[in-house]
């Protein structure tokens, strides 16, 4: 039986999910087909649909079930309105886009359900308590679940205005990002001290935390009371400047930061990690469990997520390595298959999207007219290229789903030579300076070079880096620091486990310096064109696309 899992037709980060008697086959975001970063504007993920099918062989009329991840029925009137799509659900699947000769029996789950199944059935835990915390659902912004024996139980919801997603959000367009940036603010906030009381966010010891917003309240209201609230702390906004470049061609916009800014951001984390470790707190209490499923955007916070870990209130956490809407595609299609009696598969690896052969590679670099090299041994080339000192782009097997590149669709560089962080953000991926990285680190060495470390797969949590070890590997030190390490088995991913292992031998350094292979603004690379065309038109000195390797003149 198949289930397919669908996030787009309501909100952002579109995305298709295909299972197959409760496993995943196939999984990708749209925004990774379409180029359109987190496919805004309620978009259909008609590209992710076709390339799951295909995947498997099959047409849409071989798909049992289809399963969208919002309930439009939920949504109150004093949010943002959507169309009305579900009257007439073949208008969300024009034959023109998808052929079919019978649209698949749909199904409805509610967002945050969604999200909690993306998280509980691929955890590896028999219960748990399960914490949703994002912008917003349906009607509400975060919730509490009990998961047991396979069945999840709603224990609380905070309305859909009273959110922790949406504040942190409403920061980081103050500090003059996008509402997206979330994870810039994060970085941020470890240049200041969290000095700004937010009074109208409390902690609540049956619920969690409480906003003193109104219910009936517009989003956009909303919005602006957290903005006049940070002008009456002397906040001012950040208007950034546009540059244009020359030498890249490209135009950006460049901020200036301040104490002020740092402190907003730093305050601003500190009052989403007081909610975060009490909602955990609050979940212990209610179910009994000491382990922990994520699931949400808040919940791609890496920093909150190393501190929960280190809390003393939970004994373990798992985190869904698409934890943003994206990942609600995967929830909708478990929660389907959960109730027509299948067993999920627990969540091993995510690499399930599109993957290319070397002829389908050579193909494209003669058809661009580029001169390569195939190679017998990529990762012994590329790690000599690594301690050497060169920045590697890695293109292998199949891609992964979720934010965080995890050695498949990665730029990579050697953590120990010096300005390295400067040199990957402005040169290489034409970002802010203040920017951390995270390293890709084999696991059985990662205890040495890491305090209270304990395996993170999809490097979703922040630990602090060992204070003899830091000046070995500034480049993936923040300036707390702190890092957002992936650990590396060479079961789930042996190649890039035999890259590491051959880059230590060279370096006696157990990781290198990961980031997702991708420009600012852009989606990560899907196809050996999207890796050429960002290799070519950044500082990248070397590409590897499985068994072929494009060099620039003079390196």
């Amino acid at each position: 039986m198949y289930i397919l899992g669908i996030t787009g037709p309501l909100g952002h980060d579109a995305a298709a999910c295909l299972m197959k008697e409760g496993s995943i086959v196939a999984m990708v975001e749209e925004e990774r087909l379409s180029r359109i970063p987190h496919s805004p504007g309620g978009q259909m993920p008609f590209l992710a649909i076709e390339y799951c099918l295909q995947q498997e062989g099959i047409g849409l009329d071989e798909v049992d079930y289809i399963v969208l991840s919002w309930d439009k029925s939920l949504i109150p009137s004093t949010k943002v309105q959507f169309p009305d799509y579900f009257d007439n659900p073949s208008n969300l699947f024009p034959k023109n886009k998808i052929p079919y000769t019978k649209l698949p029996k749909i199904e409805v789950v509610d967002h945050h359900l969604a999200h909690a199944a993306s998280t509980y059935y691929f955890s590896p835990f028999t219960e748990a308590g399960v914490l949703v915390v994002d912008g917003a659902g349906e009607d509400c912004s975060t919730t509490l679940y009990h998961g047991k024996d396979g069945h999840l139980k709603k224990l609380e919801s905070i309305h859909h205005n009273e959110s922790l997603g949406g504040f942190y959000s409403t920061v980081s367009e103050y500090l003059g990002f996008s509402w997206d940036d979330a994870g810039k603010t994060m970085g941020l906030a470890s240049f200041g001290e969290a000095v700004y009381d937010f009074s109208r966010i409390s902690i609540d010891p049956e619920k969690g935390y409480r906003m003193k917003i109104d219910p009936s309240l517009h989003i956009t209201q909303v919005e602006n009371i957290w903005k006049r609230d940070f002008l009456r702390l002397g906040l001012k906004p950040n208007i950034g400047v546009r540059e244009y470049n020359s030498v890249t061609h490209r135009t950006t916009e460049h901020l200036n930061f301040d104490i002020t800014h740092w402190n907003l951001a730093a305050s601003a984390q500190q009052k989403l990690e007081e909610c975060y470790l009490n909602l955990a707190k609050v979940l212990v209490e209610r179910t009994g469990s000491r382990n922990i499923c994520l699931a949400g955007g808040v919940a791609l916070n890496c920093v909150a997520n190393g501190k929960l870990k280190r809390s003393g209130y939970i004994d373990d956490l798992f985190i869904q390595p698409a934890a943003n809407d994206a990942g609600a595609a995967i929830g909708a299609a478990a929660e389907v298959s959960a109730r027509l009696g299948f067993t999920i598969n627990r969540l091993s690896h995510n690499y399930f999207g599109p993957s290319f052969n070397n002829d389908q590679i050579r193909q494209t670099l003669d058809h661009l007219g580029l001169k390569y090299q195939l190679v017998n041994d990529s990762t012994e080339l590329a790690s000599e290229y690594l301690a050497r000192g060169l920045s590697v782009g890695w293109f292998q097997g199949r891609s992964e789903f979720g934010p965080r590149a995890l050695g498949n669709r990665s730029m990579l560089a050697n953590p120990s030579v010096p300005n390295i962080q400067d040199h990957m953000n402005l040169n290489v991926k034409f970002r802010e300076s203040f920017r951390p990285f995270g390293p890709s680190v084999l696991e059985e060495n990662a205890y040495d070079w890491f305090e209270q470390m304990n395996p993170s797969r999809f490097m979703l949590q922040s630990m602090n880096v060992k204070k003899e070890k830091r000046p070995n590997i500034e480049g993936i030190v923040h300036v707390d620091g702190s890092s957002r390490p992936q650990t590396v088995t060479k079961e789930v991913n042996p190649l890039y486990h035999q890259l590491i292992k051959e880059f230590k031998n060279k370096t006696g350094i157990p990781m290198v310096l990961n980031t997702s292979f991708n420009l600012r603004g852009e989606p990560m690379v899907s196809s050996p064109y999207d890796a050429v065309r960002t290799f070519l038109t950044s500082g990248l000195d070397k590409l590897f696309m499985e068994d072929i390797v494009l060099s620039k003149s003079g390196v």
